[in-house]
């Protein structure tokens, strides 16, 4: 055999090799392949240098939201709020180049309807934006934090915006918005701007307050106001004034001068009741610098256009890529079917307004769960908790009418178990399981059930499955046998407080398993029993590949640590950037990438050893 024939046996013999160890794997749904946050891609870091792994490419369009990604066939998707509306979001798995972002199609064109309609109604000199009183009839106080910031003067800005309101509202031009003078929209917010005068006679003030709000309030002159004849300004504190009845939880539903006073002097001690020029000119120039109080059609689009809450808007769910399609769900309920290659919508419904569903408090969170021609959703309440959809249609096969339980965050699964393949699901009372035609309830469980949020997806191996949530509650193991082919039941092996998982879900690797509880925890899981746990990255999220644990904690940190149960053992961490929400978003290891979706911005690092 020449030299240069054994050269190239031995480069080819290499390259097999190479590709052996390195053997990298899509990541197309939530969790991963199965849905169990663990990766059998092979021939990653073991260690992380000083700084983290290096950054191959990072994007600021990922848009606002807690939506984990999807990494198939080269593209990478997630969902997010772009300039506040929600959009799902493809980019090139290799650069990083975005392909598209498109809204589902029918949700597009209801959100440009409504945008028309609302211009309609209170664009009153059809200027095409709403002024400063237009803006405030429509969206009452909130109008100042949908108005971006400008330049300018702030406090020329604020003075011109206070000119505006004394002009409309203060009647007796006495430089105050008195209790008969604050428009309604304004109620609200009297409590946060009218400002303690610490100088002033605090009892004689409270007296002064309740003397005027008998005078204006009390129209039939029984010396006392009922709730039919509280204002605006008196309604609002109506219940906290009024003095419970003694063997009673409330009072009598009458508010008499004694009880205002009372309660002006306890809980407003030093404040007039009134809106001041400098108390709003203050507010304006500190709270909404540079805002000029106009609100442009991009303004009222920003705000209609997708989920909102105060713990972050935007979309929850990660999509879930099979056969060429995208299968997506809102924070709000959206449901849509997407083509891969172009985000073209092929369909779409809501799971409130179609389905009868009742959205959960913080959204809709769910990743849909696609099981051959099947789309399994959780719009939950009384038509079913769970819907089965034509994949290719959208249309209602079934609903699960025996369980009518409400939605919460977790996303279903499917599972053989006990012999009997079937749809698992975490919802607002109960960990459960139906048949494949969600006509019958297999078995149910609810002590790792609260009443707050259950989160984090169960864990099922074999015939057990592991549960767990927060808020005082804890971690409950089931083991699952099969009394006929349509009943099963599920009898708790053991249930631990010592791990209560909040959102980062669990992850099983051999026969122990790995999540956040107090910090980072290892326990074997048929027992329970607590192997070692450490306080890592704090409370947070992870994903297992090739031997490591990477995990994301919601304070920015990332930790590279052995998945074993010998001891805690971390082997690289680095810092991500606080940009204002906490990092919720679930960590994707993907064809020898980590995938870190941080709010706004995606960063994609190179682990390949």
């Amino acid at each position: 055999m020449s030299h240069r024939l054994t050269l190239l046996l031995t480069a080819a013999g290499l390259l097999v090799a190479a590709s052996i160890a390195a053997k990298g794997d899509d990541w197309p749904q939530w969790r991963g392949p199965n849905r169990d946050a663990f990766s059998k891609e092979t021939g990653l870091k073991k260690e992380w240098p000083e700084g983290g792994p290096a950054v191959l490419w990072q994007v600021e369009n990922a848009g606002i939201g807690y939506s984990s990604l999807a990494v198939s066939k080269g593209r990478v998707y997630t969902q997010g709020d772009l300039d506040g509306v929600e959009h799902t979001i493809c980019w090139n798995e290799a650069d990083g180049k975005l392909l598209w972002a498109v809204q589902p199609e029918p949700v597009r064109e209801a959100l440009e309807k409504q945008l028309t309609e609302q211009f309609s109604r209170f664009d009153k000199n059809q200027d095409g934006k709403l002024d400063e009183l237009e803006a405030l009839s429509a969206f009452g106080w909130n109008y100042t934090t949908l108005d971006q910031p400008g330049d300018g003067d702030p406090k020329v800005i604020a003075r011109k915006r206070c000119d505006i309101y004394f002009a409309e509202f203060d009647k007796d031009k006495d430089g105050k918005l008195s209790g008969a003078e604050i428009p309604g929209p304004l109620m609200g917010e009297v409590e946060r701007l009218d400002r303690e005068d610490k100088s002033a006679d605090g009892i004689e003030l409270a007296a002064q307050r309740a003397a005027a709000g008998i005078a204006r309030c009390d129209k039939d002159g029984d010396g006392a106001i009922s709730k039919k004849e509280a204002d605006g300004l008196i309604s609002r504190i109506f219940s906290r004034a009024d003095t419970k009845v003694e063997g009673a939880n409330k009072g009598d539903d009458l508010l008499t001068e004694a009880e205002l006073k009372t309660y002006y002097f306890s809980k407003e001690p030093g404040r007039d009741g009134a809106i001041s020029r400098n108390e709003l000119q203050e507010t304006f120039e500190r709270n909404f610098a540079t805002r000029d109080g106009e609100l442009t059609k991009a303004d009222v689009k920003r705000n209609l256009g997708g989920y909102r809450n105060s713990y972050g808007d935007g979309p929850r769910g990660t999509p879930t890529v099979v056969g060429g399609r995208i299968y997506v769900e809102g924070g709000s309920g959206d449901v849509a079917c997407l083509d891969a290659e172009t985000g073209k919508t092929i369909w779409h419904l809501n799971l409130s307004k179609d389905l009868g569903g009742v959205r959960p408090g913080w959204g809709y969170c769910e990743s849909p769960l696609v099981y051959e021609n099947l789309v399994i959703v959780t719009p939950g309440g009384a038509q079913g908790t769970l819907a089965a959809l034509d994949k290719e249609t959208g249309k209602v096969v079934w609903r699960s009418t025996e369980v009518k339980e409400g939605a919460h965050y977790a996303s279903p699964q499917i599972a053989e178990i006990a012999g009997v393949k079937q749809i698992v699901q975490f919802a607002s009372k109960d960990l459960f399981a139906v048949t494949l035609d969600g006509q019958k309830l297999l078995w149910n469980y609810s002590a790792a059930n609260n009443g707050t949020a259950n989160i984090a997806t169960p864990l099922i191996f074999g015939d057990h499955v592991l549960a767990s949530s927060a808020y005082g509650t804890g971690s409950g193991l089931v083991k699952v046998s099969s009394i006929t082919s349509e009943s099963q039941k599920a009898d708790e092996v053991y249930f631990t407080k010592k791990l209560a998982n909040h959102h980062g879900g669990l992850v099983r690797v051999g026969d122990h398993v790995y999540g956040f509880g107090e910090g980072l925890m290892c326990l074997d899981f048929l027992t329970g029993d607590v192997v070692w746990k450490n306080r890592s990255v704090g409370k947070g999220s992870l994903v297992y590949a090739d031997g490591m644990l990477y995990c994301l904690g919601e304070g920015y940190e990332v930790a590279l640590v052995e998945a074993t149960p010998e001891s805690y053992k971390e082997s690289g961490r680095f810092k991500i950037d606080n940009l204002g929400r906490p990092a919720w978003s679930h960590p994707v290891v993907a064809n020898g990438r980590l995938y870190l979706r941080n709010m706004g911005r995606l960063t994609v690092y190179d682990v390949k050893e």
